[in-house]
């Protein structure tokens, strides 16, 4: 058999195969005669009938099978012989035979690329480390200080900024009338919409009002974003915030803490492991950064098709899902051509974590699953079986876990420096 292999862009590989006459005869005669071995017809018992009978019934479709398996076997040694790693199944063109001639085909199949990269140890980086500033612990001292409040009932004022108030109200959307009853604001807060909160400063217990809002763009309802909603409103009750004073007292209260300065210190040592997480979480981000600048290569086109489709099938999905519909524009080809650069640096990360990982010998055991499920589920023996039986989940939670240990190694590995800043600017990202 003669194999002639030529690598094209893209991870396209095709070769040539030419098959003796002399091999797919002697692989005709071997099949032919287990085809004998197990034939009986009437006059002869099985294995005794005449090669010629045999042949007259069976032999044309004993070649045609005898040409398959050639071919099948011919692609299986070829991908071996030239170690490949196909991502595609085979395929056949061009078939040339002829009784009394050789074999002729071609194989054309796509493969994983060849990664050839060393360059990913004592990557620099920078890591910025937000200081703890007085006011960040002032600000979750506060965050305190409002979760212990105590909400007293009034009755003999208009509602203020600060208070909280229970409302009922209802609304009109796409001809059905939405409400909801006894819902709690608290008003300055934010809590529903700013505009909403404001209309009620100034009403009492049992008063009732109407008006009519233009809900922003980004709102988190799709259907309501952008309209103009009448609500009608009853004030049902109003509660004042008591406040607890922030003294050694309430210190105390807290836990095991004498005086303010030690809530502080502890709320000042929290918020230093806070930000040393996240800096570390972004150090990540700058490491897949700089693994897709040292290294490009490039990638199977079914792969990137089959990716750019799941991120297009998801984009459309959300649309559908909420009811609305997509952006002007968004036709087929447009969508993929907006999703296929974030499926080919995708790819290019998974495939170049795969290479680092195969070189370092980093794997993530059984042994790591199962802590993994022990330390999150605690106390939930339905979602600890769920996750020890569930195949699909346990593959899709150890490739997380696998590409975080990939990260963590590539971190360590790395020429870091430490900066201190007082802001961190967001890492620009998909």
């Amino acid at each position: 058999m003669q194999l002639e292999c030529e690598y094209k862009d893209n991870c396209q590989v095709e070769f040539k195969v030419v098959v003796p006459e002399k091999m797919i005869q002697e692989r005709y005669k071997k099949e032919l005669n287990a085809i004998i071995a197990k034939t009986s017809l009437p006059g002869f018992r099985m294995g005794k009938v005449p090669r010629d009978v045999v042949e007259t019934r069976f032999g044309k479709k004993v070649k045609q099978e005898t040409i398959q398996k050639l071919i099948n076997e011919s692609c299986t040694e070829g991908i071996k012989q030239h170690d490949l790693q196909p991502v595609t199944r085979p395929s056949i063109t061009d078939i040339q035979y002829k009784d009394e001639k050789d074999l002729l085909f071609s194989v054309s199949i796509e493969i994983k690329p060849s990664i050839e990269f060393e360059d990913y140890r004592n990557i620099p980086l920078i890591k910025k480390i937000l200081e703890v500033k007085d006011d960040a612990v002032e600000s979750q001292l506060q965050y305190l200080q409002e979760e212990y409040a105590v909400l007293i009932d009034i009755d003999d004022r208009p509602i203020m900024k600060g208070d909280v108030a229970i409302v009922d109200f209802d609304y009109l959307l796409n001809g059905v009338r939405q409400s909801k009853e006894n819902d709690l604001m608290e008003i300055g807060k934010d809590t529903a919409l700013p505009e909403f909160e404001e209309k009620l400063i100034g009403l009492r217990i049992g008063e009732k009002t109407t008006f009519t809002l233009t809900l922003p763009e980004n709102f988190i309802n799709p259907q309501m974003a952008g309209t103009d909603i009448t609500f009608n409103v009853e004030i049902k009750g109003l509660k004042e915030k008591q406040l607890p004073a922030i003294d050694d007292e309430f210190a105390k209260d807290m836990g095991d803490y004498e005086t303010i300065e030690d809530i502080k210190d502890a709320i000042r040592e929290n918020l230093g492991k806070e930000n040393d997480k996240a800096a570390q979480e972004a150090l990540k981000n700058k490491i897949i950064g700089a693994l897709l600048e040292r290294c490009d290569f490039q990638l199977p086109k079914s792969l990137v098709d089959q990716e750019t489709a799941f991120f297009c099938d998801e984009f459309v999905s959300y649309f559908q899902q909420h009811g609305t519909d997509m952006p002007k524009g968004m036709d087929k080809e447009t969508l993929h051509q907006k999703f296929q650069p974030k499926a080919e640096k995708k790819l290019k990360l998974l495939l170049l974590l795969e290479h680092i990982a195969l070189k370092e010998n980093i794997t993530v055991s059984d042994e790591e699953y199962k802590k993994w499920i022990f330390a999150n589920f605690r106390g939930k023996p339905e979602k600890i079986r769920e996750y020890l039986i569930d195949e699909e989940k346990k593959d899709a939670k150890m490739h997380e876990m696998l590409i975080d240990k990939i990260l963590n190694f590539l971190i360590d590995v790395a020429d870091i420096k430490v900066e201190v800043v007082s802001q961190v600017e967001e890492e620009s990202g998909d």
